[in-house]
């Protein structure tokens, strides 16, 4: 895969979304014409697929709760150094322009780093699911680099 440069990632990642969210309907309407399109079938998704965009500024030291999505979750680190754990699995560090997915139903929180602050993109799709607060011993735990 090639490597992009970080402000490339959320241009392109802001296009695709402002492209998903703004052209379903126009895309389904010319899927057989469109000459912007070539090899394979390109499907829509359906209208009521429960997405939602939201824009975070963390504090440093801010924080979820452990929580969970019906449709997985991609988070995008726009600005700062951002925090996110999988159940189970180590925390992960984020600076700008790197992102990363949550799948459906896995248990996770996201935030920005003790010291630093950040701002996130992120795109959900389906219900939440809300638990516990993370604790400062996980939240506090050892770190590592998105690879």
């Amino acid at each position: 895969m090639l490597a992009m440069r970080p402000h490339l990632k959320i241009l392109c990642l802001s296009a695709a979304l402002v492209f998903t969210i703004s052209g379903l309907r126009t895309l389904h309407a010319q899927q057989k014409q469109n000459p912007n399109f070539t090899g394979g079938t390109v499907t829509p998704v359906e209208e009521n697929s429960q997405a939602s965009i939201a824009h975070f500024r963390f504090g440093p030291g801010a924080r979820t709760k452990w929580h969970s999505h019906s449709g997985g979750q991609i988070i995008l680190v726009e600005e700062g150094v951002g925090l996110t754990q999988l159940r189970g699995g180590p925390i992960i560090e984020l600076h700008a322009g790197e992102s990363i997915y949550c799948p459906p139903g896995v248990e996770h929180w996201h935030g920005a780093a003790p010291d630093q602050g950040g701002v996130q993109f992120n795109v959900t799709r389906g219900s939440i699911t809300w638990l516990a607060e993370v604790t400062g011993k996980e939240f506090n735990g050892p770190r590592k680099r998105l690879q």
